[in-house]
Protein backbone atom coordinates (compact mmCIF):
# COMPACT_ATOMS: atom_id res chain seq x y z
CA UNK A 1 0.00 0.00 0.00
CA UNK A 2 2.48 2.29 0.66
CA UNK A 3 4.23 4.86 -2.02
CA UNK A 4 7.74 4.83 -2.78
CA UNK A 5 9.69 8.17 -2.20
CA UNK A 6 13.20 7.23 -2.28
CA UNK A 7 14.51 7.53 -5.22
CA UNK A 8 17.09 5.79 -4.89
CA UNK A 9 15.04 2.72 -5.00
CA UNK A 10 12.96 3.80 -7.58
CA UNK A 11 16.23 4.19 -10.11
CA UNK A 12 17.34 0.67 -9.45
CA UNK A 13 13.86 -0.86 -10.46
CA UNK A 14 13.54 1.42 -12.69
CA UNK A 15 16.43 -0.03 -14.56
CA UNK A 16 15.55 -3.62 -13.65
CA UNK A 17 12.10 -3.10 -15.27
CA UNK A 18 13.59 -1.16 -18.27
CA UNK A 19 16.39 -4.20 -18.73
CA UNK A 20 13.95 -7.07 -18.49
CA UNK A 21 11.55 -5.39 -20.75
CA UNK A 22 13.73 -4.85 -24.01
CA UNK A 23 14.92 -8.48 -23.37
CA UNK A 24 11.14 -9.65 -23.20
CA UNK A 25 11.69 -10.89 -19.28
CA UNK A 26 9.09 -8.60 -17.56
CA UNK A 27 6.91 -11.58 -16.41
CA UNK A 28 9.70 -13.94 -15.10
CA UNK A 29 12.06 -11.74 -13.86
CA UNK A 30 9.37 -9.68 -11.52
CA UNK A 31 8.30 -12.98 -10.47
CA UNK A 32 11.85 -13.63 -9.18
CA UNK A 33 12.40 -10.26 -7.52
CA UNK A 34 8.33 -10.51 -5.88
CA UNK A 35 9.95 -13.91 -4.33
CA UNK A 36 13.00 -12.77 -2.94
CA UNK A 37 10.82 -9.82 -1.34
CA UNK A 38 8.68 -12.06 0.47
CA UNK A 39 11.60 -14.12 1.52
CA UNK A 40 13.36 -10.88 2.99
CA UNK A 41 9.69 -9.50 4.02
CA UNK A 42 8.70 -12.81 5.97
CA UNK A 43 12.42 -13.52 7.72
CA UNK A 44 13.63 -11.34 10.30
CA UNK A 45 17.16 -13.33 10.15
CA UNK A 46 17.55 -13.10 6.67
CA UNK A 47 17.12 -9.31 7.05
CA UNK A 48 20.09 -9.49 9.47
CA UNK A 49 22.16 -11.76 7.66
CA UNK A 50 21.79 -9.51 4.44
CA UNK A 51 23.12 -6.41 5.93
CA UNK A 52 25.19 -8.55 8.29
CA UNK A 53 29.05 -6.75 6.75
CA UNK A 54 30.80 -10.04 8.50
CA UNK A 55 29.17 -12.04 5.54
CA UNK A 56 30.84 -11.47 2.30
CA UNK A 57 28.11 -10.41 -1.05
CA UNK A 58 29.15 -14.13 -2.74
CA UNK A 59 27.93 -15.69 0.56
CA UNK A 60 24.73 -13.67 0.75
CA UNK A 61 24.00 -14.40 -3.12
CA UNK A 62 24.64 -18.10 -2.63
CA UNK A 63 22.27 -18.19 0.29
CA UNK A 64 19.43 -16.37 -1.70
CA UNK A 65 19.84 -18.56 -4.65
CA UNK A 66 19.66 -21.87 -2.62
CA UNK A 67 16.50 -20.20 -1.08
CA UNK A 68 15.02 -19.11 -4.50
CA UNK A 69 16.02 -22.40 -6.10
CA UNK A 70 18.01 -20.95 -8.27
CA UNK A 71 18.91 -17.38 -9.74
CA UNK A 72 17.80 -15.90 -12.92
CA UNK A 73 20.81 -14.50 -14.40
CA UNK A 74 19.44 -10.61 -14.70
CA UNK A 75 17.64 -11.08 -11.03
CA UNK A 76 21.39 -12.34 -9.77
CA UNK A 77 23.03 -9.62 -11.41
CA UNK A 78 20.63 -7.05 -10.12
CA UNK A 79 21.30 -8.38 -6.45
CA UNK A 80 24.75 -8.14 -7.17
CA UNK A 81 24.92 -4.82 -8.04
CA UNK A 82 22.26 -3.49 -5.29
CA UNK A 83 25.17 -5.27 -2.43
CA UNK A 84 27.79 -4.53 -4.26
CA UNK A 85 26.58 -0.62 -3.44
CA UNK A 86 25.36 -1.06 -0.07
CA UNK A 87 21.50 -1.14 -1.03
CA UNK A 88 20.67 -4.33 0.62
CA UNK A 89 18.63 -2.31 2.89
CA UNK A 90 16.39 -0.33 0.65
CA UNK A 91 15.75 -3.87 -1.26
CA UNK A 92 12.21 -4.09 -0.30
CA UNK A 93 11.66 -0.43 -1.48
CA UNK A 94 13.30 -1.91 -5.12
CA UNK A 95 10.77 -4.41 -4.97
CA UNK A 96 7.79 -2.36 -4.32
CA UNK A 97 8.79 0.27 -6.74
CA UNK A 98 9.25 -2.64 -9.30
CA UNK A 99 5.80 -3.82 -9.21
CA UNK A 100 4.72 -0.52 -9.07
CA UNK A 101 6.37 -0.34 -12.79
CA UNK A 102 4.42 -3.75 -13.36
CA UNK A 103 1.04 -2.75 -12.54
CA UNK A 104 1.31 0.54 -14.57
CA UNK A 105 2.71 -2.01 -17.87
CA UNK A 106 -0.79 -4.40 -16.78
CA UNK A 107 -2.93 -1.42 -16.51
CA UNK A 108 -3.49 -2.17 -13.07
CA UNK A 109 -4.03 0.04 -9.93
CA UNK A 110 -4.14 -1.32 -6.45
CA UNK A 111 -6.72 -0.18 -3.80
CA UNK A 112 -6.83 -1.13 -0.61
CA UNK A 113 -9.99 -0.48 1.43
CA UNK A 114 -10.35 -0.66 5.22
CA UNK A 115 -14.00 -0.45 6.78
CA UNK A 116 -15.56 -1.26 10.26
CA UNK A 117 -16.99 -4.35 9.07
CA UNK A 118 -16.59 -6.79 5.60
CA UNK A 119 -17.81 -4.90 2.43
CA UNK A 120 -20.65 -6.62 0.88
CA UNK A 121 -20.64 -7.56 -3.01
CA UNK A 122 -23.05 -4.64 -4.10
CA UNK A 123 -20.63 -2.05 -2.41
CA UNK A 124 -17.41 -3.22 -3.19
CA UNK A 125 -18.35 -4.23 -6.80
CA UNK A 126 -19.53 0.06 -6.72
CA UNK A 127 -16.01 0.96 -5.62
CA UNK A 128 -14.15 -1.02 -7.81
CA UNK A 129 -16.20 0.03 -10.69
CA UNK A 130 -15.50 4.30 -9.19
CA UNK A 131 -11.96 3.70 -8.93
CA UNK A 132 -11.75 1.90 -12.34
CA UNK A 133 -13.69 4.57 -13.97
CA UNK A 134 -11.68 7.37 -12.00
CA UNK A 135 -8.14 5.73 -12.90
CA UNK A 136 -8.50 4.53 -16.23
CA UNK A 137 -7.14 1.16 -15.09
CA UNK A 138 -8.50 -1.80 -13.34
CA UNK A 139 -8.32 -2.12 -9.91
CA UNK A 140 -7.26 -4.99 -7.47
CA UNK A 141 -8.98 -4.56 -4.82
CA UNK A 142 -8.13 -5.57 -1.26
CA UNK A 143 -10.29 -5.35 1.82
CA UNK A 144 -9.14 -5.06 5.61
CA UNK A 145 -11.44 -4.51 8.50
CA UNK A 146 -10.68 -2.32 11.25
CA UNK A 147 -13.05 -2.08 13.93
CA UNK A 148 -11.58 1.19 15.14
CA UNK A 149 -13.22 2.90 12.24
CA UNK A 150 -16.57 4.39 13.48
CA UNK A 151 -18.10 4.58 9.86
CA UNK A 152 -17.50 4.54 6.19
CA UNK A 153 -14.71 3.80 4.67
CA UNK A 154 -10.57 4.50 3.99
CA UNK A 155 -9.63 3.94 0.64
CA UNK A 156 -6.28 3.96 -0.54
CA UNK A 157 -5.58 4.31 -4.34
CA UNK A 158 -1.28 3.22 -5.11
CA UNK A 159 -1.09 4.33 -1.22
CA UNK A 160 -2.84 7.97 -1.60
CA UNK A 161 -5.66 7.87 0.49
CA UNK A 162 -9.22 8.91 -0.10
CA UNK A 163 -10.43 8.70 2.87
CA UNK A 164 -14.50 8.54 3.85
CA UNK A 165 -14.28 7.35 7.30
CA UNK A 166 -16.44 8.88 9.37
CA UNK A 167 -13.87 9.03 12.50
CA UNK A 168 -11.59 11.12 9.78
CA UNK A 169 -14.76 13.47 9.40
CA UNK A 170 -15.26 13.65 12.98
CA UNK A 171 -12.01 14.39 13.76
CA UNK A 172 -12.11 17.15 10.82
CA UNK A 173 -14.89 18.71 12.61
CA UNK A 174 -12.81 18.68 15.90
CA UNK A 175 -10.35 20.54 14.77
CA UNK A 176 -12.53 23.12 12.70
CA UNK A 177 -14.28 23.62 16.12
CA UNK A 178 -11.08 24.31 17.37
CA UNK A 179 -10.31 27.12 15.34
CA UNK A 180 -13.60 29.46 15.38
CA UNK A 181 -13.44 32.05 18.12
CA UNK A 182 -16.43 32.33 20.70
CA UNK A 183 -17.07 35.77 22.01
Amino acid sequence: MSMVTNPVAARYAEALFEFAKRHERLDETFEQVEALGELIRRSAELRQLLINPGVDAPGKIALLGRLLGGWRADVRVFVELVLSFGRIEQLLEMVEALRRLMDGERGLVRVTVRSARPLDATVRGDLVKTIEQREGRRADLTEETDPQLLGGLQVFVEGRMLDGSLRSRLEGLRQQLKRVKVH
